[in-house]
């Protein structure tokens, strides 16, 4: 079967639907297997990520847009500008299923427009139009606006008021309640001046053998209804997760100076009641993991998430519900990445502390200045805002600050401490699309008790026994979900979908054979493809290590003090377990057990 993609050249105005060859599908099946094909085979050697040829791609897996609940997810993907490797960012909620049921598997952009535009996709119709009356609008209103002026029926994906500014990590938000995370993709698509795609969903994509989709969906569900990890999620969201979080020592504060969070008065419960939480999810899934509140005076807001709690409360300190809640609704907003935006905030702060900035200082827990400063970047400035450089560039003007920098390969870290975990340390360092563990999407060590069919490891986070092994089963995993659209966070958060009823969702759509082996390559083959285009094109250090404080800073307090990430030990195993060389190459004889071109 051909993938559908269709081509948008906004330098010449032009559109032009393709079919990609066949052995693309059965190799790398769709979402982002796909994605990665294309920027390997498409893009134009020497493209800058903030030029007009570098190339956006959306894509949506093999089941996205069926009736198959949980596979509504997209993949946005491109060079990123953060790290020069590729950036991927995941999105929950119905534009992905919109772009297929509109008979697209793939949207690829390249070009820059002359003014700022909004796309509109309805089959066979594709129109570019001006968005000047959208400028300005976050990105909850462009949603609401584009879908009152086009009609219910649309979807809507869109960069808000901090994508229109320049911001490094500005972000794509989807049907005005999903971020696209982690950060690359919306700053290229703001410097496309592209600050909106609305596509009209239709009917769904048939399925090869529907009722033995279906026969898996309920098997699913039915595990789903009994598991008391994925009822903890659909009580707190990500925040489920917060007390192993805190237990394993994983939340640090000041920007990781200090073992001990003083975020005592922030828990899941406190959260819950502070805001109650309105939990929902994607058409028909059994996992409502995504969070927004009410507020007292009317209207709805996002809820501060797992790496909103990591990022802002821990690491920047803040430590007032409020001002937590409220700094996450900001973010969603004005289309910020939570991760980057904290990560940047707190290394500012730190360099203040240090006397390398004298500029616009924010204390720490200096919640009116945090809040500030957040606001301010969805603000067009005169001069550009230092804050909005991001990690990677930052460190570049405070000379000495790169030991304290939190990035890896140019990607700011999420706020949760990898000397708290051996399998989170060498997930940070090893990712390449930078360091954001969420590409492997690995909460196992968090977890007191995993399901079955997740591999075993040592049960204390410091103990290295078998957690590189978990680990590439997770990037294998996890890289194979994207490439079938079915949602990561149904299957690796809550850990509701197992590589059986993978294997089973694909045959049954698909219409032939598709077994354990074939998702062990799949997986495999996007993971080193990736690997293999961030060594080449990487504008910052490819190297598979942590920042100066991370990797050989032990904590003087807290739970995960005197202990430092075992990279030297892990590193030989991990590259060995792929089939790559002792310095982290994919060696020609594992390119061609995997059909990949050098």
């Amino acid at each position: 079967m051909a993938l559908r993609v269709l081509q948008i050249h906004l330098d010449t105005n032009t559109v032009q639907p393709e079919e990609l060859p066949s052995a693309v599908e059965q190799e790398y099946a769709g979402g982002r297997g796909a994605a990665a094909w294309l920027l390997t085979h498409r893009l134009p050697p020497g493209t800058g990520p903030l030029s007009p040829a570098n190339l956006l791609v959306f894509s949506t897996g093999t089941l996205t847009g069926t009736a198959i609940p949980a596979t509504s997810t997209f993949v946005a993907s491109t060079r990123s500008p953060l790290t020069g490797a590729i950036a991927h960012s995941w999105a929950q909620g119905a534009w992905g299923a919109a772009l297929r049921r509109a008979g697209y598997d793939a949207l690829t952009i390249q070009g820059r427009s002359e003014n700022w535009c909004f796309i509109t996709i309805d089959g066979p119709k594709v129109a570019v139009r001006p968005a000047g009356d959208l400028l300005g609008l976050d990105t909850v209103a462009t949603d609401r606006v584009l879908r009152h002026a086009l009609g219910a029926d649309y979807r809507v994906i869109c960069v808000g008021p901090a994508g229109e500014a320049g911001v490094a990590y500005s972000s794509i938000v989807a049907d005005g309640r999903f971020m696209a995370e982690p950060a690359g993709t919306g700053v290229v698509m703001a410097f496309k001046r592209i600050k909106a795609i609305a596509i009209r969903d239709s009917v769904p994509v048939r399925v090869a053998d529907l009722p033995r989709a279906q026969a898996v969906s309920a098997q699913i569900a039915q595990r789903a209804g009994s598991s008391p990890l994925a009822a903890g999620i659909t009580q707190y969201g990500s925040n489920y997760y917060l007390p192993f979080a805190k237990e394993n020592g994983a939340l640090t504060s000041y920007n990781g100076q200090q073992g001990r969070a003083h975020i005592h008065g922030i828990t899941r419960t406190t959260l819950a009641q502070h805001a109650p939480r309105e939990g929902f999810g994607c058409e028909g899934c059994p996992l409502s993991c995504h969070s927004r509140y009410t507020r007292p005076n009317g209207g709805t807001a996002a809820y501060p998430e797992l790496e909103a709690v990591a990022g802002f409360a821990a690491q920047c300190g803040i430590t007032s519900l409020e001002a937590l809640a409220t700094v996450a609704d900001r973010c969603l907003r004005l289309g910020l990445d939570t991760a980057s935006t904290s990560a940047a905030l707190a290394f500012l702060m730190e360099c203040q502390e240090q006397g390398l900035s004298r500029t616009g200082a924010i204390g720490w827990g200096d919640e009116d200045a945090i809040l500030e400063a957040v606001e301010r970047l969805g603000q067009k400035q005169e001069k550009r805002d230092m804050l909005s450089l991001g990690v990677g560039e930052m460190q570049e003007i405070f000379w000495g600050s790169s030991a304290w920098a939190p990035h890896v390969k140019g990607l700011a870290m999420p706020g949760l401490d990898p000397r708290a975990g051996q399998e989170l340390a060498l997930a940070l360092a090893t990712s390449p699309i930078g360091g954001d563990y969420r590409y492997s999407m690995d909460y196992a060590e968090l977890l007191p008790d995993r399901p079955a069919w997740v591999p075993d490891g040592a049960p204390s986070p410091q103990n290295t026994d078998g957690k590189v092994a978990r680990l590439i089963w997770h990037e294998r995993f996890a890289a194979a979900l994207d490439a079938a659209g079915v949602c990561r966070r149904l299957a690796l958060m809550a850990y509701q979908v197992t590589p059986a009823d993978l294997t089973e969702l694909l045959s049954a759509s698909l219409g032939r054979p598709f077994g354990s082996a074939d998702l062990a390559r799949l997986g495999e083959r996007i993971v080193t493809v990736e690997r293999l285009f961030m060594q080449k094109h990487s504008t910052v250090s490819s190297a598979d290590t942590l920042p100066v404080r991370w990797r050989t800073e032990p904590l003087g307090d807290g739970l995960a003090a005197n202990h430092l990430p075992a990279l030297d030990s892990m590193l030989p195993e991990y590259y060995k377990r792929h089939g790559w060389d002792a310095k982290g190459t994919p060696t020609d004889k594992r390119l061609a057990e995997l059909n990949i071109e050098a």
